[in-house]
């Protein structure tokens, strides 16, 4: 679907209610969780030491760095069994080859904990094996540990066979990797990915087991063993109090301008209430949108120039009205990736920044569900597998917030909305190289709008009901070692825009509807040690009905005096047709790696396609088509452990929003907007857990749709041109002795040209100043509670300088200054979140208490003023706003 810009309803909500920043880091930085584990495809035999006759079996704990074409690159002795089982160990895991793992659908390197296992056997199998395999399933021939290698056919006397499984309290997740030690013996198995293990033989009676491993709090159990039985046992443990992803090592960096944040974060920010994709708002380069919208505004860039994509597939929308919920449920969130600008070649059609949002997979290892409610809506979910190939995840969210909100808002206007949202979502694992997802996710949302005023000439209502749905069909396919398919074909419908309205005496009504489809495609392909192929597909096209009527003169566009349009008081004008728009993109990237991954350059091309078909069957029928190629490169090296310059250059385009095209409001010949983005700057990891990102940024933004200068000129023409340029500050803090949070602070400056010969004015999102300061505290016993702050520079407004009476409309009109040349104060808020969390074996029930704006704080969203524009008044946004909620997880 083809970004249409969000300024049509943005305006008309605030018209209405005025009444007329990481990159990851190079090293231990938070990273995407790890999608998939490596398995090994490769084994190699070691000669045993003579002494393994002696001694009959011998273990040697290894770590394996794996790279991200299923090499390795290093191995190192965790647990020694010798030196000269250690020196054979290593020199046969040397030669390991990997399927490698993968975070968010890419390849990246892992650190791989192995245990190679000498043992006397007969003669005719060999004498070592592996005996753990690293979160996958065992490669042929080898045995996990806790299997019970080299056990005897028959059952010692005085003996029986001990299994179980190590699952996490409160949500059953299995543990792999731990280690479970019987008192006598002793014996020590090893966890699978599901969390079994298993003793052939353990003597009859009463016994203590030991629960260790880097990822769980040490935990004692008791098993008592009795002839002629098996003994089968559940044990639950804590995780350790940590957020981490599992992975490590040093990953090429193709992104300059990426933040990505660790879902465990994310969830308890103060003021999201929960929702993941909130956090958005809270990082650099982000700016505030007035009445808390939503709206996207990144880098200076209009609302709809940033575009969200889920799973590869476009959604129109990322919030629910009055930004209180995310449109996609956090649950099924599995990475959240925001890139302000520069972005990679497989993203476009937008002028501002990307949201990435990645959904995870369903959840293997049994039926699991979750239930919550609190003041602005109730949310159930489940997930589980069907079969041992297939699993399922589904979910389903409705408000009520508009029962509680007329409670909190101000007398100036009621707001009334309600919202819902459903995701479905099957994983069926085809073959060992072959997923396949069917995603199924819409949202829904009704506004209603009600300004009172004395004088009924200036009171208003309005009515706004949007929505979106997605299918979308997965395959990935590994060919091998680093090499993979995606294919994504997708179809859905949307209703971006469906408004109507009446300003006193006046009616407005806008409908638009999308048939929207779509395919991408990716094929990653290693090159060699150091390069890498990544090219696809990028398909989108839409079908759009639009009816409207509207002020004939139209609405200011971007960047436009407010007082250059006749605004409401006009003639108005109805139009109707269909717009069909078609845009492919072929693209291709060479990843280059030097100086031992320490220099990345990324090389990419993008060539953006529009076809626009609008009128059809008419005489005022219209086809037009247009290429451009999109040049973009990156590059980033890693000077230092802790240090890292990084810089890129994009070219991008956007079409036209649907309106542009209407022979009444806008010109059938319009043509694509375009920007260049240029960044540069550096990370710096001072400490393992505190990343620094620092870097500026200037935004060239050329051909902006804006409304003919002369009578002679079509209704809108590409003449307008804006300019962004600016720094921002991103620190980072990953949980370090219970603490948690980060500064983000921005200082640009966002301006735009109407005509050639126009001067340069703020535009109308232009916020020099942007300081989010966030920070979450871990207390003992399940408590949590954080803080955020936010202060930011008011929007800019033209103001009022006088008035006359018009005697045709009976009314006065305003008489307006320079454009955009008076700033409103500034914003500042405080939130507030308090969670307490109990951990039963099954289950666990949580309570959360998040209050935004605690101290009250009253700042101006906009201005009203009286009849005759002799007094103003500010008008303010919500104001305290506590959200109670409970939630319990199986």
């Amino acid at each position: 679907m083809i970004p249409g810009r969000r300024w049509t309803l943005a305006s008309l909500v605030a018209v209405a209610a005025l009444g007329l920043a990481a990159p990851a880091a190079a090293e231990e930085a938070p990273k995407p969780q790890l999608t998939r584990a490596p398995r090994l495809v490769r084994f190699v035999n070691a000669p045993p030491p003579a002494a393994l006759a002696a001694r009959g079996q011998v273990d040697v704990i290894l770590a394996i760095d794996v790279d991200p074409a299923g090499k390795v690159q290093a191995v190192a002795v965790v647990r020694s069994g010798g030196p000269e089982f250690d020196a054979a160990a290593v020199a046969a895991a040397r030669q390991f080859v990997f399927e490698p793992g993968e975070a968010a659908g890419k390849p990246v390197p892992v650190r791989v904990t192995f245990r190679y296992r000498f043992r006397m056997a007969p003669a005719s199998q060999p004498a070592s094996r592996p005996a753990s395999q690293p979160a996958s399933a065992p490669a042929a021939g080898s045995q996990p540990a806790s299997a019970g290698a080299g056990a005897a056919a028959s059952q010692p006397a005085g003996t029986a066979p001990v299994a179980g499984r190590v699952l996490r309290k409160g949500d059953r997740v299995p543990f792999d990797g731990v280690s479970v030690i019987v008192d006598q013996g002793p014996q020590e198995a090893v966890t699978d990915e599901q969390g079994r293990f298993a003793f052939p033989a353990v003597p009859l009676g009463r016994h203590r087991l030991r629960l260790q491993g880097s990822s769980i709090v040490a935990t004692y159990g008791v098993v008592e063993v009795k002839r002629g039985t098996r003994v089968e046992i559940t044990l639950y443990v804590e995780q350790r109090e940590r957020y981490e992803t599992v992975v490590t090592g040093r990953r090429a960096v193709q992104e300059v301008a990426e933040q990505t944040l660790a879902i465990e974060e994310v969830r308890r920010i103060p003021g999201t209430q929960g929702d993941t994709l909130k956090a958005v708002q809270n990082l650099a380069g982000v700016a505030r949108a007035p009445f808390g919208t939503g709206q996207l505004v990144v880098w200076g860039s209009a609302p709809g120039d940033t575009r969200t994509y889920v799973d590869g597939v476009y959604i129109p929308v990322l919030y629910h009205f009055a930004a209180l919920r995310s449109t996609v449920s956090s649950e099924f969130v599995q990475s959240l990736s925001f890139m302000p600008g520069g972005y990679r070649v497989d993203h476009g059609r937008g002028l501002g920044g990307v949201i990435e949002v990645e959904t995870r997979a369903p959840r293997t290892d049994g039926l699991h569900g979750f239930a919550q409610i609190d003041l602005l809506d109730g949310t159930i979910g489940l997930e589980g597998p069907l079969t041992r190939t297939l699993s399922f995840a589904a979910g389903v969210r409705r408000s009520w917030i508009d029962v509680f909100l007329p409670l909190f808002t101000t007398s100036d206007f009621q707001l009334s909305p309600v919202y819902y949202d459903y995701q479905a979502r099957l994983r069926w694992r085809a073959t060992p190289r072959d997923d396949v997802d069917v995603f199924v996710f819409g949202s829904d949302d009704v506004l209603k709008l009600v300004l009172k005023r004395p004088d009924p000439a200036l009171s208003s209502a309005f009515d706004a009901h949007n929505y979106y749905h997605r299918g979308l069909v997965a395959w990935h396919h590994r060919f091998g070692p680093g090499a993979s398919l995606t294919v994504t074909p997708a179809v859905g419908y949307d209703v971006p825009f469906q408004i109507g309205g009446t300003f006193g005496n006046t009616a407005l009504a806008l409908d638009v509807k999308s048939l929207t489809y779509s395919l991408r495609a990716l094929l990653r392909w290693p090159l060699g040690r150091h390069v890498r192929l990544e090219a696809g597909l990028d398909f989108e096209g839409t079908r759009n009905p639009l009816a409207v009527t509207a002020p004939a003169a139209g609405q200011p566009r971007e960047g436009e005096d407010p007082s250059s349009r006749g605004g409401f008081g006009g003639a108005f004008a109805s139009d109707s047709f269909t717009l069909h728009v078609l845009s492919a993109a072929p693209f291709v990237a060479v990843p280059v790696t030097l100086l031992g991954q320490r220099l990345v350059i990324v090389p990419q091309l993008r060539y953006e396609t529009f076809g626009f078909l609008g009128y059809r069957g008419t005489p005022d029928e219209f086809a037009h088509g247009y290429g451009a190629l999109e040049p973009r490169l990156a590059v980033r090296y890693q000077v230092l452990k802790w240090l890292a310059p990084k810089a890129s250059f994009g070219v991008y385009h956007q079409a036209p929003d649907y309106l542009a095209f209407s022979k009444y409001f806008g010109a059938p010949t319009i043509k694509p907007e375009r920007a260049l983005h240029y960044v540069a700057g550096a990370d710096f990891q001072p400490t393992r857990t505190l990343s620094i990102e620092a870097q500026g940024f200037y935004k060239d933004q050329r051909d902006l749709i804006v409304h003919g200068e002369s009578p002679a000129d079509p209704v809108l023409v590409n003449a307008g041109r804006g300019r962004v340029y600016g720094f921002e500050l991103m620190l980072r803090q990953q949980l370090h002795r219970n603490f948690f949070g980060w500064i983000a602070y921005t200082l640009s400056r966002a301006e735009r040209r109407v005509y050639a010969d126009s001067p340069w004015t703020r535009f109308q999102f232009d916020q020099p100043h942007i300081l989010t300061m966030v920070g979450s505290y871990k207390l003992p016993r399940g408590y949590q509670v954080g803080l955020r702050f936010r202060l930011v520079s008011g929007n800019p407004y033209t103001p009022v300088v006088g008035s006359y009476f018009n005697a045709n409309l009976g009314r006065y009109r305003a008489l307006y200054g320079t454009a955009y040349s008076s700033r409103l104060d500034a914003f500042h808020q405080l939130d507030l979140r308090f969670d307490k969390t109990w951990t039963y074996n099954r289950w666990k029930l949580s309570v959360y208490l998040d209050i935004q704006n605690l101290y009250y704080a009253q700042p101006p969203e906009g201005l009203t003023y009286n009849y005759n524009y002799t007094q103003r008044a500010a008008i303010t946004g919500l104001p305290i706003l506590p959200v109670l909620g409970v939630r319990g997880d199986l």
